[in-house]
């Protein structure tokens, strides 16, 4: 990856193509558990592609091109959250389209729904986009220890809810 981070810096545009495709599911999951509706999550992405192309050169560690690109996504979704006077959430999280249904249950979709933005954001990026905590923590502009205690709190969250839902004792 850092190899076509490397040529893109220096203009290849499919060098480029080829680095946001490898991100496409990351970023329209992201995007689309930030704002909730899939129009608002497609022009934020559209914003971020332009933006990264634009602001590539400035990157200074091509080893953290994942963590920049979603770095650069979230703020476009708050930029889209601030000029939103209210917010309408969707009905389930979507499914990477190569998982099968097993290893996404609907009970699991239905927990995470209840769940608040926050807690949401960082069990994904965890759990469904394999960031570490010190991505995480790059990420959202956090301490590693911030990120470990959200996530901790976020997983017990999280577990409340589902046994709640499967009717077992918390």
């Amino acid at each position: 990856m850092t190899d076509l981070v490397r040529k893109s810096k220096k203009g290849d545009k499919e060098a480029f193509a080829l680095l946001i495709d490898m991100h496409r599911q990351l970023l329209y999951n992201t995007a689309l558990l930030t704002l909730h509706q899939e129009d608002d999550a497609l022009d934020a992405i559209q914003d971020t592609i332009l933006a990264c192309w634009e602001n590539l050169p400035t990157l200074q560690k091509n080893q953290y091109f994942k963590t920049w690109l979603v770095r650069i996504l979230l703020n476009k979704c708050y930029d889209i959250q601030r000029r939103q006077s209210h917010f309408a959430y969707s009905e389930a999280i979507p499914e990477a389209s190569d998982e099968p249904d097993w290893d996404t249950s609907m009970d699991v979709r239905h927990a995470m729904e209840k769940l608040g933005n926050q807690d949401q954001l960082i069990l994904s990026l965890y759990y469904y986009d394999d960031f570490n905590i010190r991505q995480i923590a790059q990420t959202l502009s956090i301490s590693e220890g911030a990120v470990r205690t959200r996530l901790t709190r976020s997983r017990d969250r999280f577990k409340k809810i589902y046994l709640e839902e499967k009717g077992e004792a918390v």
